[in-house]
């Protein structure tokens, strides 16, 4: 019975003595749902674009890689945002999903003499601030398990979302 009333006695201290503080300032107002500090930034590199680095075709450490120059992508954002890039691919029936990097994709290559060659692709991305006149950038890197970039290539068009919030 002692535990009981001790612990009814801490319960009601607790409750009289609750932290309570004056409500902040609203914050600013959304538009659709969506937070006032958040853009998405679709970027699509077609398959010219891309540019073998780290090596010749072939080489171990080869990949391709690609850079956009992104005018939001503030010291700022970078500091004291959350910066997400999706990988953007249709699905079997035409759907779009949306996948975050890094990502890999398996796959199999069967040749004339039907031999299979499993391999994957691996995205991932890198990201630098803008300072001061000049725009922040993402860097986009493609690497084949195997480092056989000559005889693959990157794929025919790639899309990305880049998704900032701050």
């Amino acid at each position: 019975m002692k535990k009981i009333n001790v612990f009814l006695a801490f319960c009601t201290v607790m409750a009289l003595s609750a932290c309570k503080g004056p409500t902040g300032p609203q914050g600013p107002a959304g538009r659709d749902g969506i937070p006032a500090g958040w853009h998405n930034i679709v970027l699509t590199i077609d398959n010219a674009d891309w540019e073998l680095a780290g090596g010749g075709s072939n080489e171990i450490g080869s990949y391709f890689r690609y850079v956009f120059d992104v005018p939001e992508l503030t010291a700022d954002v970078y500091d004291e945002g959350i910066i997400v890039c999706y990988y953007e691919l249709a699905d079997d029936q035409g759907v779009v999903v949306s996948t975050p990097l890094p990502f890999t994709i398996y796959d199999i290559v069967t040749d004339d003499q039907k031999n299979e060659y499993p391999y994957s692709i691996h995205y991932s991305y890198d990201v630098t601030p803008g300072v001061g006149k000049n725009p922040g950038t993402i860097a986009f890197k493609l690497t084949f398990s195997d480092f056989f970039t000559g005889d693959f290539g990157p794929p025919a068009i790639c899309k990305f979302r880049l998704a900032l919030v701050y």
